[in-house]
């Protein structure tokens, strides 16, 4: 996995990087214990679509979805 770079958004709470490996962008979210990886292919969007796509209105999804996460494996941990 080729790594392109950290995108905007990213602090350190929330490490956001782009990948390209065997024709997808993989766009990694990561926190402390937790990632979540969106997969997009070459053929859909160019890198700098891809860096417009991660707004602070998704990213702020995508930390919603990590609270859920959180709160799930506080379940069973």
């Amino acid at each position: 996995m080729y790594f392109i770079g950290e995108l905007t958004g990213s602090n350190p709470d929330l490490k956001i990087s782009l990948y390209k490996w065997n024709g997808k962008f993989f766009v990694k979210f990561e926190t402390p214990d937790l990632e979540q990886v969106y997969k997009i292919p070459e053929m859909d969007a160019s890198e700098t679509e891809i860096r417009g796509m991660i707004s602070e209105e998704f990213i702020k999804k995508v930390i919603l979805r990590f609270k859920e996460m959180y709160a799930d494996i506080s379940e069973i941990y």
